[in-house]
Formats: C-alpha cells, structure tokens, sequence
C-alpha cells in the first residue's frame, strides 16, 4: 500500500548548478519534520552539474527523491514527478527560486484547518544573488472562496504560474489534471486554470511564501515559432474550458486567453525569424479566439480576427525591432 504524507514538493531541474543548493536549503529550513514531506527532484537531462548536486542532497536526506531522464521539456518533468507523489498536498518549486523560511508549515495548517483543495500564497521577485534568510514569512490574512471565484478575484492577467500554491493531490488524480505535454510555454497557466475551475475550496493567503528569481534573459533567447505553437495548446485549453462558464468567469477566461493570444502576436510581431511564420501562427490563433465568447473578446483584438496577416504585417512595419 502507498505510503501517504503530508506534502510532496516537486522540483523539475534543468541546468541550474547555481541555484539549486539554495533552494533545497531553503525547503530543508522550514522546520518541517521530514516524516512530513516529500522532495521530487526531476533531472531533466541536465548537462552541468546540477543533477550531482541534487543527488548529494539525497544521499543525506530520505525523504529527497531524485531521478533523472532524458530531456522532456518542463510540463512532461513535472506530470512524471506527479506520478510519483505521496504526498496529499503538491508544491510546485523552480530549481532557481526558494521558499520563505517557515512559510510551509503556516501554509500546510491554513490549508488543512479549511479542509482547502487549494491554497495561494504571496510571492515576490528576487534578484540573482537573494538569499531565503533575508526573508520572513509575513501575512496572515485568509479568504475562503470558490474556484471559480479565484478564477474572477485572484487570477491576473499574464500571471499564470503554477508555484506559489497548495494543491490537493486527490484534487488533481479525481479530474486527471496534467501539463500539457510538451509545452514549455503558459503550461502552468493551463494547468492551474484547469485546477481552479475544479476546486470547491480555495483560500487566497497574503502569507509570503515564494521568493522568485525573473530570468530576463530566458524568453527572448529561447523563443521559437515551435513553442509557440505548442504555446497555443495551452490558450486552446482554457479557451475550451470557459465554453462551460458563465458570467463573470467567463469573461475574465476570455480576458486571459486575449492576453495569451496577445503575448503570442507580440512575439510574432518583433522577432524576425518568427515573423516568418506568421500565416503559419494566425491560423491557429483565430480558431482559438472564435472559440471564445465574442463579446468578450478585446477590441484590439478584433480586427485580427478580421483580418489577421494584415494586422500583423502592419504592426510589424510599425514596431521597433529588436530581434
């Protein structure tokens, strides 16, 4: 029989030899007995040192798992991490970023106290060179509300992170939830939007729980016209999903899938090399907004619809380009 525990914290780690002693530190501080938590730490073919680091940690301490694979891309890292988890809360955690000292244990008793599906906590950025210690676990209040509530009151447009936030196990294994596979690009949003419309308890905490270190560098290196098309799996998912909504979850569903779309013509607009392939990137992107409720949708957006190479030729003449 699987041997349950309280929290399982999942870790998907690629090439992060800098910053991944940092964050496992900052976990194995938060005065959690270890009987009480799980660490799934998924090497996905790293090729610095990262994976010897992690696998250190775990000769020293039994409740860290690691295991490594060929390179999947982050949604597959974490749906196979999620496979492996006991516990009956999961933690998502970036290998370069950490977590508040104490945060945890204050976040696992507001969340079992409510009987909580989910809980979100507050996060901040950090620079580069933060430490966790220069940080204290600061907040108290709760609001108890629906999933669908949260979608209206707590979800901001263009942030769709999937860490900063407690999720009950059972609630992911009863609906089947998953990254989508392959996606390296709004995965997460899509992963917790689907959670969201799933939950019946969600408590929003102001606790500081989150230290998050902005890669500002990452996107514009790595973008491609692949990822985003495989991008746009994720709009199309929350975009089939507010077809089951109502109301003011879905207009503000159509208002985050609008943002998506947007971030992927921006993309399309001044990257050279994508601009390229823009017919290729229009004919999914009209789909995915006429799959959404008109009225809803933003007026910038409406003469893409109408007339969408025109639209991105004209903004692209227009734009300063960088890339």
């Amino acid at each position: 029989m699987e041997q349950e525990t309280t929290l399982s914290i999942i870790i998907p780690l690629y090439n992060c030899e800098n910053y991944i002693k940092h964050c496992l530190d900052s976990i194995l501080a938060q005065g959690l007995n270890k009987s009480d938590f799980e660490i799934i730490i998924v090497d996905d073919g790293s090729v610095d040192n990262s994976y010897a680091i992690a696998s250190a940690y775990a000769t020293d301490h039994d409740n860290i798992i690691v295991v490594r694979q060929e390179n999947q891309g982050v949604a597959c890292t974490r749906n196979n991490a999620l496979k492996m988890a006991k516990g009956n809360y999961v933690t998502f955690v970036d290998a370069d970023d950490m977590l508040v000292g104490g945060s945890l244990a204050k976040l696992l008793r507001i969340a079992m106290e409510n009987k909580a599906e989910m809980v979100k906590a507050a996060h901040i950025e950090v620079s580069q060179e933060a430490l966790f210690e220069g940080y204290s676990c600061n907040g108290s209040s709760t609001e108890l509300m629906s999933g669908d509530d949260a979608i209206v009151k707590v979800t901001k447009l263009k942030e769709g992170y999937c860490w900063g936030y407690l999720i009950s196990r059972r609630l992911i294994a009863d609906h089947n939830l998953c990254f989508p596979p392959k996606v390296s690009f709004m995965e997460d949003w899509a992963f917790i939007t689907q959670a969201m419309l799933k939950c019946n308890t969600f408590i929003n905490s102001d606790v500081l729980f989150y230290l998050y270190r902005r890669n500002t560098t990452s996107c514009v290196a790595n973008m491609s016209t692949e990822k985003l098309l495989l991008g746009c799996r994720s709009i199309d998912i929350v975009s089939k999903a507010s077809t089951n909504t109502t109301g003011a979850v879905r207009q503000k569903l159509t208002d985050n899938v609008c943002a998506n779309v947007n971030i992927v013509l921006w993309f399309t607009i001044h990257y050279r090399r994508i601009f390229h392939d823009r017919k290729t990137i229009t004919k999914v992107l009209v789909p995915l907004l006429k799959q959404v409720d008109s009225q809803f949708i933003s007026r910038s957006l409406k003469p893409f619809i109408l007339f969408p190479n025109l639209y991105i030729v004209i903004r692209h003449l227009l734009a300063k380009r960088k890339y």
